[in-house]
Parts: structure tokens; C-alpha cells; sequence
């Protein structure tokens, strides 16, 4: 029998998350989960309507069972002349890659940064598939930085060119993160998981002036729509560059994997999204004229026809209770009853996530994080969400810090702090193995 290769290493975040997870109650009806990565707000009833008869045509025209022809390109033509408008900025066809979710287009850039012997600095927090990506294909990580642009060197050798990643708004935080002051990175990666939520600045006019400072010869954007629009496992996203390497990388990757083959759900989706992003600030009555030129655009590319201007209407009206959601939750996080409170300068603005500290410190957190989870009440502390243990320490010292969810059911968010204060405030006894010497791995993951 052939030997195995050994699997590759793993990023610290994933081997500290199953280590906190491993003994976790895991029944669906008796767990509450705080901090989850995924919008839970109900996907707009409208918007499935429109996506069922979408999948419907796409089958009975044989769409989803034909190798892509001339599909890709009309949509990327599309794509570059919707979303160009929105940034204020030209865009060609050219410069657009449909990929199946945003971690599949962060997964392979920094394939390709790796191989183009990029080094990282990444922000703190992060979304996880930066770090292990970055483990999996050997692209050294030599900094991270946190929200008030404050850096911390990994002591990594440094690599012959750097890439300064920015997530915009930070996904764990919602708020948008200074970065830090170094020497003008080889290559810009921004990604963007949401922009839907706003409570202060406008998130498109920062997505302009930001991208209007960019060349994309030597950046990209990463789009997705699957957090605004409540749908994660429809893995729809698009990448925007004009760096001709990396859009190879990209091309060659989709044939290897795909044999050419298209997504036209989801290319549909983000055209329908990035039309949307144009409305949601606009006064209510440029609705028709705007959605009648997204709508023009599409046609003049020969795709399926956008929703109607009422399905744009009943979306923004699913939007607009989403955004109340997030509010009201945001508001019982930051009440005088809760046991968390909001982190100055990390108050989030877009998205329905937020990162904020517990009122009673813990002597020891982690561990009480793991009580927590046997107890049914599962969180996402610091160390899960990128990073290393140096690292947290070193930018974030001694914060005992969780990511919460705002879009959970307000009931489920009143239940779970009501939980998370008893718990923080009448600590559970340490079980006998926590006294022990830590192992090698706790040491290692900082546990």
C-alpha cells in the first residue's frame, strides 16, 4: 500500500475552534450559538420566487447541463458596466472573474500570491480562510494589524514582495479598520463581505474613495453577495483586477476544476445584487429609472431578464426589517443590563456583525469559553477568528473578546445574554484537568 502525505498544517484559528467546539452540546434544540458567521435573517420570500423561476429556465433550456459558451463573458460585460457605475469608475469585461463564493476567490489569490512570493499582512480579526490559506499554500504571513492601524510583525523573514490584505468593512467587526502605516504594499486584496446595515458613514461612498485610490493592476476586490442577501450556500461572488497573472491564475483554475463550465444562478445573483447596492440609498423615487438601466444592461447582454421593479421594491422592504433587526440587537449588546460592552473605535456600521468585551473578566477565559460550550451556549472568542496566540496578545492584551451575531432572533440574543451573564458572573468551577500542565497543543494554540 502507497504511503500517504502527511496533511498539510493547519491555521492556529481552525485548531483552537475545534478545540473549543469538541465538547460542546451539540443538540440543535437545546444550543444557543452567539457568534455565528452566517446571516440569519430569513432570505427575502421574493427573492426565492425570482430564483426558482431562474433555476427552472436554467434547467428546462439546458443551461445547467451544457460547457459555458459566449454566458460568461456577456455577464462579465454586464457586470463590469452595473458595477462600474455604482464605483463611479470604468470597468472592462475584462476585468471581472465569477467565482463560486468569496472564500473560493480568497482561497485561490492568495494561491497565486503565494506562488508569486507575496508575504501577508492581514487585519485582526479576520475571516478564517485567510490564515489557513495562507498555511496551505506556504504564503508567509508577516504581520497583522488591528482596528486603530497598530501592527504587530510575526518575526516571519520577510518575503521579496508584500500584499496589505483589507476587509472592508471588517467581517467580524463591522467596523471599518485604519490601516497600518508601512511602505507601500506590491498588491492591494479587498475584500468585501457586506455592505448592507450601514449606522454610520455610507458604506459605497467608502467603497469608492478607497477603490478610486487603487490601481487594479496591482489589487483586487472580492464581492460577495451571499451575507447581505441571507444566502451562503448559493456561493456567489466576483473578483475585480485588471492584473492580467492572477486573472490567468483564476482562468486556468476554473478550467482545471470545472471544464469550463459556468454558474449562471449565481452570475445572475451578483448582477441582481450589485443593481440592488444602487437603490438602497437612493431616494425611493429613482427606484424605476435605476432598475429600468439595470434591467437595460442585462437585455442588451442577451441574459435572463433582472426581477421586475416591484420584486426591487418588496427586497428593500425585507432589507429595511433586516436593518431594524440588527439595531435592535445592537442595542440590547450595548444596554446597561447586558454583560458585554461595545469597543471604542470597533462600533460596527455595516453588516450584522460586532466584536465586543466581556463586562466580567474571567481568570480563565478560554476555558471558560469551553464551559460555556458543555453548557449549551456556544461562542466565538478572540483566538477563532484568525491570528495567532502572539499576536492577540500583542495587539489585543488582555481582551476577553467575543464576535456577536446581530442577526439572530431578538428573542435567542435576550436568552443568550441572560445566559452569558449568569454564567460570567458566577463562573463555573474549573474542571480538574484545567489545573494540569497544559499539553504541548494548549501551549501551542495559546488555550
Amino acid at each position: 500500500m502507497h504511503d500517504t502525505i502527511p496533511a498539510p498544517a493547519q491555521a492556529d484559528c481552525l485548531t483552537a475552534f475545534g478545540a473549543l467546539r469538541a465538547d460542546a452540546v451539540s443538540d440543535p434544540e437545546t444550543t444557543i450559538e452567539l457568534g455565528e458567521g452566517c446571516n440569519r435573517f430569513p432570505p427575502s420570500p421574493t427573492l426565492a420566487r425570482y430564483l426558482s423561476t431562474l433555476l427552472d429556465r436554467f434547467i428546462r433550456d439546458g443551461t445547467l447541463s451544457a460547457y459555458a459558451g459566449h454566458r460568461p463573458a456577456n455577464a462579465q460585460a454586464a457586470m463590469a458596466e452595473l458595477l462600474g457605475s455604482h464605483l463611479n469608475m470604468h470597468l472592462d469585461a475584462s476585468d471581472i472573474f465569477f467565482t463560486r463564493g468569496g472564500t473560493e476567490a480568497i482561497n485561490l489569490t492568495i494561491a497565486h500570491l503565494a506562488d508569486t512570493g507575496h508575504g501577508l499582512v492581514l487585519p485582526l480579526p479576520n475571516y478564517y480562510a485567510f490564515d489557513q490559506s495562507a498555511v496551505r499554500w506556504g504564503a508567509p504571513v508577516t504581520a497583522y494589524y488591528r482596528h486603530d492601524g497598530a501592527l504587530h510583525p510575526t518575526g516571519t523573514a520577510l518575503a521579496s514582495r508584500t500584499c496589505l490584505v483589507e476587509v472592508l468593512p471588517n467581517g467580524i467587526t463591522g467596523a471599518r479598520h485604519d490601516l497600518p502605516k508601512q511602505a507601500r504594499p506590491d498588491f492591494t486584496l479587498i475584500d468585501i463581505p457586506f455592505q448592507i446595515g450601514a449606522e454610520g458613514p455610507q458604506p459605497a461612498e467608502i467603497l469608492r474613495n478607497r477603490v478610486h485610490s487603487l490601481d487594479l493592476e496591482t489589487a483586487a476586490l472580492i464581492l460577495t453577495a451571499s451575507k447581505d442577501l441571507s444566502l451562503p450556500g448559493l456561493r456567489a461572488a466576483v473578483v475585480v483586477t485588471r492584473n492580467k497573472a492572477l486573472l490567468g491564475h483564476l482562468g486556468r483554475d476554473r478550467f482545471e476544476r470545472m471544464a469550463m463550465s459556468s454558474d449562471p444562478v449565481g452570475e445572475i445573483v451578483m448582477l441582481f445584487y450589485i443593481s440592488l447596492l444602487t437603490l438602497v440609498q437612493a431616494p425611493r423615487e429613482q427606484t424605476h429609472k435605476l432598475v429600468q438601466i439595470a434591467q437595460d444592461c442585462v437585455r442588451r447582454t442577451g441574459l435572463p431578464a433582472l426581477p421586475d421593479e416591484e420584486t426591487y421594491h418588496r427586497v428593500l422592504d425585507h432589507l429595511t426589517v433586516m436593518n431594524e433587526r440588527f439595531r435592535r440587537n445592537a442595542l440590547a449588546i450595548a444596554g446597561p443590563q447586558s454583560p458585554l460592552r461595545p469597543i471604542t473605535g470597533l462600533q460596527p456600521t455595516t453588516g450584522y456583525s460586532v466584536f465586543a468585551e466581556l463586562h466580567a473578566p474571567q481568570k480563565d477565559f478560554l476555558q471558560w469559553v469551553i464551559q460555556c460550550g458543555r453548557s449549551g451556549l456556544r461562542l466565538n472568542p478572540t483566538v477563532v477568528h484568525g491570528g495567532t496566540t502572539a499576536a492577540w496578545e500583542a495587539l489585543y492584551p488582555g481582551g476577553q473578546l467575543l464576535r456577536i451575531n446581530l442577526s439572530e432572533d431578538p428573542d435567542a440574543v435576550d436568552q443568550a445574554l441572560g445566559l452569558l451573564h449568569r454564567y460570567a458572573t458566577d463562573p463555573f468551577p474549573l474542571a480538574p484537568e484545567a489545573s494540569a500542565e497544559p499539553s504541548r497543543e494548549e501551549k501551542r494554540t495559546g488555550r
